[in-house]
């Protein structure tokens, strides 16, 4: 009886771990998918004024890190973070291409990208940077990196630097995190560039 009793151990250690992994699995799988779409610009009049792109405008300063009410100081965007590729948005989904006509129309902004990409709503602790690299928007200036995680709500989490290709040497930075909505189009403010984002809830993710 004892020899028996022994021999069952390894076989519920074995059991204990295929119904973790199983879990974990099913844990990643239950995962929402999001489109997230940015429409990024410089503004390159002295005297241009805030437009009503959205409902709800922010007031990012330079160099200056906004965080939300319910993020912990942990899940502000760090200035370098490890980044991942994501599947790109078809641009027949894009929603923001009248937002983007407009702005081109305008002598107060110029459009240094319009892109979307598809991912998993991580949670907050958890949150995978998308990198915005010079490949991505030739010829812009802009670099930086982009999150999109989930807690109560949706987070967009912006770590964006701008070369101004007027004044050499200069670099104006935007560092925030907005709290947002799916289907919900938000437009993050900074005296020298913009960011217009909308994240739209779209099914499960198989991560």
């Amino acid at each position: 009886m004892k020899t028996l009793a022994i021999l069952r151990v390894p076989a519920l250690l074995a059991l204990a771990l295929i119904v973790n992994s199983a879990g974990a699995q099913q844990a990643a799988t239950a995962l929402q998918s999001y489109d997230v779409e940015l429409v990024i610009f410089r503004t390159v009049a002295t005297n241009a004024t805030t437009e009503q792109w959205s409902a709800e405008n922010g007031g990012a300063k330079q160099d200056v890190v906004v965080a939300d009410e319910d993020a912990p100081s942990a899940a502000v965007a760090p200035v370098t973070a490890s980044t991942e590729t994501f599947p790109d948005l078809a641009q027949g989904k894009f929603k923001l291409t009248a937002v983007e006509e407009s702005l081109r129309r305008s002598r107060n902004y110029q459009v240094l990208g319009h892109f979307g990409w598809t991912q998993p709503g991580f949670p907050r602790t958890e949150a995978h940077y998308m990198s915005i690299t010079p490949q991505v928007l030739q010829g812009s200036g802009l670099t930086g990196q982009v999150a999109v995680s989930r807690g109560r709500y949706l987070h967009l989490t912006l770590d964006l630097a701008l070369e101004s290709p007027s004044e050499p040497g200069q670099r104006y930075v935007l560092r925030q995190t907005r709290r947002m909505r799916s289907n919900e189009r938000h437009y993050i403010d900074h005296p020298k560039f913009g960011v217009i984002a909308l994240i739209t809830q779209t099914g499960q993710a198989t991560n």
